[in-house]
């Protein structure tokens, strides 16, 4: 128990900057208006028909009037599912530009009928490099030269494919490296492998606020095929989510060690178990509703 009580605290206090950079960053997704320049207006069913003469659509209605139609144009014979109710999914989201560079946004509830009208105040933006969108042609250093190198890779392993190996058309490998302009103005460029098109920005501190940074490094993942601070980013978040995982099981056996404990112990696990499948349950089933597609590799 000693080795568990240690582990459990000399693990926390080495990752705990990460738990703390997760566990903010992943609270504020929920929750864009925190450290935004955002202004937002509620408005009521009322005042929006009243405004608009927009009035809430009946998912249901709809349902029954899409499988109709697909009825009269196939045999299939379909009849929407009582058992399973219709309902609105995603964001129905509508924005301009405003007039101070920034941008308004409406979303709307379709079946509530009331919006929430939002005012983002303008992103900081750099200096455009003169060079951005430009194309740089060296065929040898693309992507479409490595995919012509390795075609025959795959047979020469063993390995029967139904077609060669191509590259992937939105992941493409990127070159980064630093320049100096005649007035000795900095520029760090970005040259894409893929399509040799050039852009970059002026070298110096970035220009993303705090919290869409937090947010950029909550979703930074995977490790790179080449060792640098993104390398041991990963390396990190691999070690924190291990972390998290011994917390959970070392708290487990400390409760178990404490007799007077085990009972409303027992009874808070298993209501912790059974919220959590529930909850985790149900939005398994909303994320995997439709066809899955993925882009990724």
């Amino acid at each position: 128990m000693k080795i568990v009580r240690r582990l459990h605290m000399y693990l926390g206090l080495l990752v705990f900057p990460w738990v703390l950079l997760f566990g903010i960053s992943g609270a504020l997704f929920n929750h864009p208006e925190i450290g935004r320049d955002i202004e937002r207006r509620e408005i009521s069913q009322e005042e929006l028909t009243g405004l608009t003469g927009m009035k809430p659509w009946n998912p249901d209605e709809i349902a029954q009037r899409v499988v109709a139609q697909l009825n009269a144009g196939s045999p299939g014979g379909y009849a929407v599912d009582s058992s399973a109710p219709s309902a609105f999914s995603g964001w129905p989201l509508l924005a301009t530009p405003s007039r101070s560079g920034g941008r308004h946004v409406l979303i709307l509830s379709l079946d509530g009928g009331g919006a929430t009208v939002s005012t983002h105040a303008p992103e900081p933006k750099a200096d455009p490099p003169p060079f951005a969108g430009a194309t740089i042609e060296l065929p040898e250093y693309r992507m479409a030269a490595v995919q012509d190198q390795v075609k025959e890779l795959l047979p020469k392993l063993g390995i029967d494919a139904p077609g060669p190996l191509r590259a992937h058309p939105k992941i493409h490998p990127e070159l980064h490296f630093r320049v100096r302009d005649a007035n000795a103005r900095a520029w760090n460029v970005v040259y894409d492998l893929g399509t040799g098109q050039l852009d970059g920005r002026p070298a110096g501190p970035g220009q993303l606020g705090f919290v869409e940074l937090l947010g950029k490094l909550h979703t930074t993942h995977h490790f790179p095929v080449h060792g640098d601070m993104a390398w041991l980013f990963a390396l990190f978040a691999d070690i924190t989510g291990i972390t998290l995982a011994l917390w959970a099981f070392s708290g487990l056996v400390m409760w178990w060690q404490m007799k007077p404990t085990r009972v409303l112990g027992a009874i808070a696990i298993a209501i912790a178990v059974a919220a959590a499948a529930l909850v985790m349950r149900g939005t398994a089933s909303e994320i995997q509703f439709g066809n899955l597609q993925n882009d990724g590799p």
